[in-house]
């Protein structure tokens, strides 16, 4: 008996360890019940039970149990025949993994697949019909970034609906593909075309590597644009273009005229072949418009998240910016000297068009940066006005100091006669009252990256007729950022901070948050705010940087709390940079700045790896006496600091006078309604403009409509046709984000499995053996 106690002793351990986990009744071990949400798969995902060999081949095992973006659980007992899809990325996607014939029902907007015309179109005036997805029979219904309202509308009528989240980037259209293959059977072929888009956006990132990305526009007509947060705009990044509505929102916000006029993009995406919107204003008046500068787009992807998309659009408009870009460099080439032709015309942030008949001889700069800047392209002898805070010039000594209490003095700047007034990032009414004196003055917008550096530089240089030496400081810069990260590529990242006193940190969205990066650090303040945002001690804490900047050798703020107990106070960690480069974004700034920060990022990783104690810390680079800066990024430094020191008192200022700067060249962002103002208007819209498109993307808004026989349209397409050049008009389509926020990690079925019983039965036996005694 005591022989029969210790067999069933050893199989309940055994059991335990091995059998008790089970596998889910109605699922599948080795299928992918064990998903984490969509929206956080990887491209290079492999985790969970989809690892499996299986998904190498041309179809999956069925039963399937997954949970969607609802956080419903969805069961196929088998492979399903009948497919529905509400929109058309679904359907383009099912065509590119072989499963079409399967396909019964589409929407209008997927007609430009081959073999729609025996679908049935499901459509309906708003989205599509409740009755005809009813009438297709479906065994699945595909529904990706459709409202919630649709899919509970659809599931009303007993059928089985799986509900797709809002794709905004490559590893979201990955990762709806592979679940696409997984739902339909076809796993094998959703890898094999996901390959094929990946080995394409690898292939445009290398063609488009050491291009000058243009300022681009995707305008959609009514004044509505593709900005952050968008499929569209990740093709636009991934083909060498900057959006410059990027920074205006996410989404697709409502621009006002002077916001595009102060974006002033090189090259618009149009989706018409005769790029009507460019005879249009404000577009008619940005550098795009009077170049004629334009791609035509395929509107059928790029407007719809799918690999054929992504593979197609990213391809066009590479290939378009490269034609741009050897256009540009031709010219240059015939003009291969260090002055540039005049007149010139030329439109400024605020919409303005500058125009000047000859070589301006008298230049005034309202920041240092542009000082910096026409010293560096050699302009200088023709500089005659500086502030003070471009002392560290040589022979600004003998230059006007227009220099104010607060910014500059309009009086000493009209004192100076200039031909030219360069006038970087600063206010939009000090702009107005320079040029209320009758004043030729260029307003530049902020510079938070390398690319709007090298824009300024290149424009400042045309302004000036030094056209020849502002593409050589460009070269020097673009060349040293390409040495940096090479320096920086195999180095663990340093968390490092900027304190700028007073809690003030350089963030998200700034230039000096582009040093940081590029010099091999992860700023800890990036996740925290864009700008120059004030962070309470705690933040600081929790954020616990490694490794702190300062402009002094002996930086007094890591004496301070909270920096004191971070493990860079602890540790007694800095680095020391010269603030006039690091607080001024112009060209030698990032030279200098990227090379400094590199080289204390080495020394502190050598430090760290053999515990050597250093009483200075990782110092490297210099001090300087002057805490000067630029409005565009950090802190124009306050006029009664002069110790260049992390005071409070003078970064608080500091920073006061960056954001009144950073708000004036901002004033008509104040146009932009809210994000949830601008979808609700787009879904409203019904008589969209020219350039106007069936929108593939996300938008949140609430389900309006009050058909009870149609639902609103889903993300990919739009519905109100117009007389408008791309034949349709296309409203920015619904998302319900809550729904997808509240998909579970968790598996397809909950039932006790196999390992469970057996443990329960060798558990009763365990006790009825000695009860039985």
């Amino acid at each position: 008996m005591k022989k029969s106690r210790a067999i069933l002793l050893a199989v309940v351990v055994v059991t335990a360890f091995i059998g008790a986990p089970g596998t889910a009744a109605g699922a599948e071990f080795n299928s992918g019940e064990f998903e984490q949400p969509i929206s956080s798969v990887s491209l290079s995902d492999t985790g969970g039970a989809e690892s499996s060999p299986r998904t190498n081949t041309a179809t999956c095992d069925f039963p399937l149990n997954l949970t969607d973006a609802t956080g419903t659980n969805i069961s196929l007992d088998e492979r399903p025949d009948r497919i529905t899809t509400t929109n058309p990325s679904a359907a383009q996607t099912l065509w590119e993994i072989g499963a079409q014939d399967r396909v019964v029902g589409v929407t209008q907007f997927a007609g430009y697949l081959n073999g729609t015309d025996n679908k049935t179109d499901v459509s309906a005036e708003f989205g599509v019909s409740v009755e005809k997805v009813v009438a297709t029979d479906p065994d699945l219904v595909l529904a990706p970034n459709a409202s919630a309202g649709q899919v509970a509308d659809l599931r009303a009528q007993n059928l089985t609906v799986y509900h797709f989240p809002a794709a905004t980037d490559i590893e979201d259209i990955a990762a709806k593909t592979k679940r696409t293959g997984r739902l339909v059977g076809n796993c094998g072929a959703a890898s094999d075309v996901n390959d094929e888009m990946n080995e394409a956006v690898a292939n445009v990132e290398n063609q488009t590597a050491d291009f000058t990305r243009p300022s681009t526009l995707y305008p959609l007509g009514g004044g509505y644009v593709a900005a952050n947060n968008t499929f569209i705009n990740e093709l636009m990044k991934i083909a060498g273009t900057s959006n410059v509505a990027a920074s205006e929102g996410d989404g697709y916000p409502q621009l006002s005229d002077e916001v595009v006029l102060e974006t002033d993009p090189e090259l618009i995406l149009v989706t018409d072949s005769q790029a009507s919107i460019l005879e249009q204003e404000p577009y008619a008046s940005t550098t795009a418009g009077s170049e004629e500068n334009y791609v035509v787009m395929n509107r059928n992807y790029l407007n719809q998240p799918a690999p054929r998309s992504v593979i197609e659009s990213t391809k066009r408009l590479a290939t378009a910016v490269e034609e741009l870009q050897t256009e540009d460099k031709n010219q240059d080439e015939s003009n291969n000297t260090d002055t540039c032709g005049f007149p010139a015309n030329l439109t400024d942030a605020t919409g303005t068009k500058i125009s000047l008949d000859e070589r301006p001889d008298r230049i005034t700069t309202t920041n240092p940066s542009a000082a910096q800047t026409l010293w560096e392209i050699g302009a200088q002898d023709r500089v005659v006005g500086v502030t003070q805070f471009a002392g560290y010039l040589n022979g600004t000594d003998n230059k006007t100091d227009v220099s104010a209490e607060f910014g500059v003095s309009v009086e000493k700047v009209v004192a100076t006669n200039p031909d030219l007034v360069l006038a970087p990032n600063a206010s939009a009414g000090q702009v107005a009252d320079l040029r209320a004196q009758n004043l030729t003055v260029y307003h530049f917008p902020a510079a938070t990256d390398v690319e709007d550096i090298a824009a300024k530089t290149k424009r400042t240089g045309r302004l000036v007729g030094n056209c020849g030496a502002a593409g050589d400081i460009n070269n020097e810069m673009n060349q040293t950022v390409a040495d940096v990260k090479n320096q920086t590529s195999d180095i663990d990242r340093v968390d490092a901070l900027y304190p700028l006193g007073g809690g003030y940190v350089a963030a998200d969205k700034t230039f000096i948050n582009e040093i940081m990066r590029i010099g091999g650090m992860n700023n800890v303040a990036a996740t925290e705010g864009e700008g120059y945002p004030q962070l309470s001690d705690e933040v600081v804490l929790r954020a616990n940087p490694d490794l702190i900047i300062a402009t002094n050798s002996n930086p007094p703020i890591l004496d301070q709390e909270p920096y004191a107990s971070t493990s860079a106070g602890t540790s007694d960690s800095y680095v020391v940079l010269n603030n006039n480069y690091l607080n001024q974004p112009a060209p030698r700034s990032v030279i200098e700045s990227t090379k400094a920060l590199a080289a204390g990022v080495e020394k502190f990783q050598a430090e760290s790896g053999t515990d050597d104690e250093d009483d200075d810390g990782t110092a490297s680079g210099g001090s300087d006496d002057s805490d000067s800066s630029d409005d565009s990024d950090s802190s124009d430094s306050s006029e009664d600091s002069g110790s260049g020191d992390n005071s409070a008192d003078s970064g608080k200022t500091d920073i006061e006078e960056n954001q009144t700067s950073t708000d004036g060249n901002g004033t008509s962002l104040n146009n932009v309604t809210t994000p949830e103002e601008n979808r609700t208007s787009v879904n409203n819209t019904t008589g969209v403009d020219d350039n106007a498109t069936s929108l593939n993307q996300s938008q949140t808004t609430e389900n309006t409509s009050s058909e009870q026989d149609s639902t609103a349209v889903g993300s990919d397409e739009g519905t109100t046709e117009t007389s408008s050049p791309n034949g349709t008009s296309d409203q920015a389509d619904k998302e319900d984000d809550t729904s997808a926020n509240t998909t579970a990690d968790q598996t397809g079925s909950e039932t006790p499995g196999f390992g469970f019983i057996v443990t329960a039965l060798a558990i009763l036996a365990f006790v009825y053996v000695p009860l039985r005694r």
